[in-house]
């Protein structure tokens, strides 16, 4: 099967779990939200069979189109949405996680996956751009529960206990998660900072070169150190960490769209 007919089929099945979880929040029935989780799982696997089948047509190389940029973004947010709200029980999350997994297949189905250049990817480009995605996800997970915190917070200070919240588990919790994801997102981005160092020196000759995108990793790096210090030292906590965890987003949607938009037509750009 090609990998179009994959990159569509995931996409309707991302819309159909998306609209269901959207149901679920106005409505609350249980079977909405089955819907929705089986609909992300069967979404799962046609995205990964067609990550599989691009890399298989156009080589490893394809990931790093905007393409197999997306793609991948796709799958890291479901495969973190699948973990957390399992674990959690937080399928409340689906109604904001989904939409992303979604409009990332849609640009992928209309985006170009031709190489710009074509250089040898092997095992350590792998591990950079897979765990760079995963990390994003996970960012992007902590930034959704905050939201959903902030709102939970708020409702309870003005005594608003509407159904929404019963299917929610205690703040404590919820910043529980949050710390959990962000740092597991700061593990991702760390190891894919020192694989891309790695794949650099193999296919340039030097670990660092000032590249745009090798100076806005290591400052999201350091944006997400400092907010996992400021959590641990700092009493940075509830509300406070999850401000943090939406500057923090906002650094890495600069990072990953601003400067894959604005660098030069290189294997990091999203130009044509």
């Amino acid at each position: 099967m090609s990998p179009e007919v994959l990159i569509y089929s995931t996409a309707v099945l991302y819309a159909i779990s998306t609209v269901h979880y959207l149901l679920y929040l106005i409505f609350q029935k249980e079977k909405l939200a089955v819907v929705g989780l089986y609909s992300a799982r069967v979404g799962f696997l046609t995205n990964l069979a067609a990550v599989v089948a691009l890399v298989v047509k156009a080589g490893a190389i394809s990931l790093f189109t905007p393409k197999g940029a997306f793609l991948l973004l796709g799958i890291s947010v479901v495969t973190v949405f699948l973990y957390f709200s399992t674990k959690h029980r937080l399928s409340l999350s689906g109604a904001f996680l989904m939409p992303w997994a979604t409009v990332s297949l849609i640009v992928a189905s209309l985006a170009s996956g031709t190489p710009k250049v074509v250089l040898p990817v092997g095992t350590v480009g792998m591990v950079h751009i897979v765990t760079a995605f995963l990390g994003y996800s996970a960012f992007i997970f902590a930034a959704v529960l905050s939201v959903i915190y902030l709102i939970f917070e708020r409702h309870l200070k003005k005594k608003k206990f509407s159904v929404f919240f019963h299917k929610l588990p205690s703040l404590n919790l919820l910043e529980s998660v949050i710390y959990h994801a962000i740092t597991v997102g700061f593990m991702f981005i760390t190891v894919s900072m020192f694989a891309g160092a790695v794949w650099s020196e193999r296919l340039f000759g030097t670990y660092w070169s000032w590249h745009p995108k090798q100076v806005a990793t290591l400052i999201s790096w350091f944006v997400y150190a400092g907010i996992i210090h400021l959590y641990l030292y700092g009493n940075w906590k509830g509300k406070r960490l999850c401000y943090l965890s939406l500057a923090g987003l906002s650094v890495i949607m600069l990072n990953f769209i601003g400067v894959n938009l604005l660098s030069s037509k290189d294997i990091h750009s999203f130009k044509g």
